[in-house]
């Protein structure tokens, strides 16, 4: 995009708690804490691309006022550590002093991404006149068996700083953090709120949009904001007026595009590109793993394969798919499949 046309989904981006859409219940809590200037660990829980980091975002913002920018960091667990970062964990371990128990004379190493990305934030001393440091862990579930070590920094730095836990999948967190932290429940916005925002972005932008189009918009979508919105825009570059032919148009070349160039990546063999791509995909399109199998499936149908190669790679795909719904991590589901796919590609 030029200076001439920004990206509306940054334009209309909330400046503050009041500016979301919807989620009364979820603002007027975050509000109760700002008032009190306390507040517990949180776990945000909702789909992919339902605004849960914007929230979580704007509220530690405005919690933690012009401290902000020294007090508050945000990390993502599902990003791999650098060979930097490994080595400094590895570096940072100690030998235990206990002369009993299984741990005596042991090495005891704390968890890389622990060691490399958090405990370096949450051992030091709050700036300012902040309450406590507020660090954000998007996609926490992805932390697996780490969530252990986890719950254990939050015990002990739990008064320097306060976690704002991430994920789309309760079910993947152990108990002993779900029961450390307040649950905030980020649900998809409602119709009738999406109808307004629509409309008023139309407004700014100059466009013409019916009620039935923004229906379909809403259902395309998924009621997820920032995507609906980059569907507004895509449509708009071919003219003032959005109908629905436009809209499905845009979403399915819009989507099919970026899968089918996966893809090719893929049975190309090149790993490290395509997993750099499908990262992308998810990070900045918010696409639900499930619904990224499927769109993959469904352009492998599309493509002149034998049956023997699609049938192999629709086999990949539902064997992946299994094992995220199974609540395994996402990512490493993702990568496994892509890697199956690049190796098979010499048999095609």
């Amino acid at each position: 995009m030029t200076e001439e046309i920004p990206i509306w989904r940054i334009k209309y981006h909330p400046k503050s708690l009041d500016k979301i859409c919807e989620r009364e219940k979820v603002k007027d809590t975050l509000k109760s804490f700002i008032q009190k200037r306390n507040f517990p660990h949180l776990l945000f829980v909702g789909s992919k691309g339902i605004g849960k980091t914007m929230i979580a975002q704007l509220f530690s913002k405005e919690f933690l006022g012009k401290d902000y920018d020294a007090n508050f960091k945000l990390i993502y667990a599902n990003v791999p550590l650098s060979e930097e970062e490994r080595k400094k964990a590895r570096a940072d371990a100690y030998v235990s002093t206990s002369k009993i128990g299984s741990i005596a004379g042991r090495r005891i190493i704390t968890p890389a991404f622990i060691q490399a990305r958090v405990k370096p934030f949450v051992q030091l001393k709050v700036l300012g006149d902040a309450p406590f440091k507020i660090l954000i862990v998007k996609n926490f579930e992805a932390l697996g068996p780490n969530q252990q070590g986890f719950r254990r920094l939050m015990e002990r730095y739990g008064i320097n700083c306060r976690m704002i836990l991430i994920t789309t999948k309760i079910s993947s967190i152990i108990d002993p953090i779900v029961s450390r932290s307040q649950i905030i429940l980020v649900s998809r916005v409602k119709f009738d709120k999406f109808k307004i925002l629509i409309k008023q972005i139309s407004k700014e932008e100059s466009l013409e949009i019916s009620d039935e189009t923004i229906e379909v918009l809403y259902k395309i979508s998924d009621g997820k904001i920032s995507r609906a919105i980059d569907f507004l825009q895509l449509s708009s570059i071919s003219g003032k007026t959005i109908d629905m032919e436009k809209l499905y148009e845009i979403s399915h070349r819009y989507r099919n595009d970026l899968i089918r160039s996966l893809l090719m990546i893929a049975f190309k063999g090149d790993f490290p590109k395509s997993r750099e791509l499908a990262r992308k995909i998810l990070s900045n399109y918010k696409f639900e793993t499930h619904e990224f199998f499927k769109l993959m499936i469904d352009e492998i149908n599309k493509l002149p394969l034998s049956k023997f190669a699609r049938s192999n790679l629709i086999n990949f795909i539902a064997d992946s798919d299994f094992r995220a719904l199974d609540g395994r991590d996402n990512d490493i589901q993702i990568s496994a499949l892509l890697s199956k796919m690049c190796a098979f590609s010499e048999f095609m």
